[in-house]
């Protein structure tokens, strides 16, 4: 008995000994420069491949993360890092740049892909391809990703821009990844911020849309001596998207700069050669709304634009299929048959304007739109009376039914969650009213769902906070003012399109000031009323002042030349006030009364 436990001790103590002795270090990722000849670029493109170390002596095929860099000094920490990561986790890591964010950079990623996979074992399929950056290279990943769900199934953002001028080179765009939330159905996010980054107050504007307006997304803040565990933990996040996958959306919404491209096994060609947004939305077999727009969410549609859409291969070759467009504007319609291909598919031809399109002869649901009730644009907290409009562009009547409001985001409270949509013959639309508020005055948006049986209708809210009155304000109506441009710097600018005289009239265009110290700042305007075309807008880029790639946005509204004289236009004008460290918005509450036009001054 002696014997054994004094055997035993000796087993533990050498075990102990074993354990106390300095452990080999782990072999090391590899690391290969690679070129190849881009077809995208016409030119010869290099990247990196970092691969795990028993890479080369095993079968077993790998999840790939595409790092994208862009124009900053290259770091040793940071490939350090991914190098450590790689030699302890079963996945490859892919950099390559510089990614620009305007011209062919953003067609690139695909080709990437199919070569990476071409030439490496990878597991290839969207489930297992994230994209990370850090910076540029993190504003590029949240893009690829919008642009690519199709593709990527997960994606990063380290300290990365909210906003840049991205697109097509000649028609770029300005490019806010708060406004193109929708592209991200079926992608997971994460987004690394530092609380004294000059991108802080960018960040808090995209967190509060995407987590409300999105599901699946995370934000982490960190402090700068925290950096080389965060890109550990950065990597680590797409690991675990990788164990855990979304599923394709059943229904989804794209918005693309570019007038060309393919998404979820939808092909979209156009004539564009402007800048602006293709945007596509509750699509599904069912159908779909499109429209091409100047700018998202609200800008004006671009109806010379030549739109053909082809359907994924979802029909028998050669079957006929009742369609019903709808043109929203004016409610005009069309009810062709198209036939399949030979691929299966079917080929929409449309212009930019924006149209419900319905597919197949059973009724089909679906929501254009809504109208705010009883106040001038909705705010955080008192309630908010809308009416929906929905349509039913299918072939045949929808019965009367009963549908549940209901919201995914916390502290949404529904007067009368319960509706009634009474029948509607195909072609027909009805309006249903539903009121709601949320306890939460600093909301930013909040996600409405009709359910009608087992089919989801949702639609999105922007909130804006409670603000005070103030008459402390210039119209400028193609005259002449002072203004901040570019965050601190005053310029003499001309604004709007009118006679001068500093009121607002029929057919004029104008912008709202308001008063900032010595000079006036530009606003964007918030409003629902019917005198009011408020599509056009300003950008006042900021990235000299704040390096963040950010701007200032303000509005260009026109009087409607129906508008009578002396009606009087509730809004709200929102300016961004450079603070540094960090801007703020500023709101007021404003009254402008519509004006004779006079002669020009």
């Amino acid at each position: 008995m002696n014997h054994r436990r004094w055997s035993g001790l000796l087993a533990c103590c050498a075990l102990s000994i074993r354990l106390a002795q300095p452990q080999p270090p782990s072999p090391a990722a590899i690391v290969e420069e690679v070129t190849h000849p881009s077809q995208v670029f016409n030119a010869t493109r290099g990247y990196q491949v970092i691969v795990p170390p028993a890479y080369r002596s095993s079968q077993k095929r790998y999840s790939v993360i595409y790092w994208f860099n862009g124009y900053e000094r290259p770091s040793e920490e940071i490939a350090s890092q991914i190098a450590a990561f790689v030699s302890r986790h079963d996945v490859i890591v892919v950099r390559a740049g510089p990614a620009d964010t305007v011209g062919q950079f953003p067609l690139y990623f695909p080709e990437l892909a199919d070569r990476v996979d071409k030439t490496l074992r990878t597991v290839a399929d969207r489930d297992h391809r994230g994209v990370t950056g850090y910076a540029t290279g993190g504003f590029v990943a949240f893009w690829m990703a919008g642009k690519y769900p199709d593709l990527i199934g997960s994606a990063t953002s380290f300290l990365g821009a909210t906003e840049a001028t991205a697109g097509p080179s000649g028609f770029d765009v300005d490019y806010n990844l708060a406004d193109l939330y929708a592209n991200y159905d079926g992608v997971r996010t994460r987004l690394l911020t530092w609380t004294r980054d000059s991108r802080q107050f960018y960040h808090r504007l995209l967190d509060a849309v995407w987590n409300f307006a999105r599901s699946n997304h995370e934000t982490e803040d960190f402090d700068s001596a925290q950096n080389a565990s965060e890109i550990a933990r950065t990597l680590e996040f797409h690991m675990q998207a990788f164990a855990h996958p979304l599923p394709r959306p059943a229904v989804f919404q794209h918005a693309d700069a570019y007038p060309n491209f393919n998404v979820w096994g939808w092909e979209v060609v156009s004539n564009r050669r402007t800048p602006g947004f293709t945007v596509l939305e509750n699509v599904s077999a069912g159908g779909f709304r499109s429209a091409v727009r100047e700018w998202i969410p609200g800008g004006a549609t671009l109806p010379d634009v030549k739109l053909s859409i082809a359907s994924p291969r979802l029909f028998a070759p050669g079957t006929a299929h009742t369609v019903r467009y709808i043109r929203l504007r004016d409610g005009r319609q069309q009810t062709p048959t198209l036939k399949a291909d030979a691929l299966g598919r079917l080929n929409f031809d449309l212009d930019g304007e924006a149209y419900e399109v319905g597919i197949g002869a059973e009724p089909r649901l679906a929501i254009s739109g809504y109208e705010i009730l009883g106040d001038p644009w909705p705010t955080a907290g008192p309630p908010v009376k809308l009416q929906v409009k929905f349509w039913n562009k299918g072939g045949a009547r929808a019965p009367t039914t009963t549908m549940q409001w209901e919201s995914p985001n916390p502290g949404v409270k529904i007067q009368t969650p319960t509706s009634r949509l009474f029948g509607m013959e195909a072609g027909e639309s009805a309006v249903v009213t539903v009121i709601f508020s949320v306890d939460d005055p600093a909301r930013a948006v909040v996600k409405i769902v009709a359910a009608v049986g087992t089919s989801r209708f949702s639609f999105d809210v922007p909130l804006f906070p409670a603000a005070e009155w103030t008459t402390d304000f210039q119209i400028a109506d193609g005259r002449t003012v002072n203004a901040w441009q570019h965050a601190t710097r005053r310029d003499d600018i001309t604004l709007g399109e009118g006679n001068g005289d500093g009121h607002a009239a029929p057919g004029e265009s104008f912008a709202v000031l308001l008063r900032d110290g010595g000079a006036l700042r530009a606003a964007e305007l918030f409003t629902n009323d019917v005198c009011v075309d408020n599509h056009v807008r300003a950008i006042d880029s900021w990235t000299e002042y704040d390096q963040a790639g950010a701007s200032a946005r303000y509005s260009l509204p026109a009087i409607t030349s129906a508008c009578e004289p002396g009606h009087r236009v509730h809004a709200l004008a929102r300016v961004l006030i450079p603070d540094k460290p960090s801007p703020h918005y500023h709101y007021s509450a404003i009254e402008i009364p519509v004006w004779y036009r006079n002669p020009p001054k």
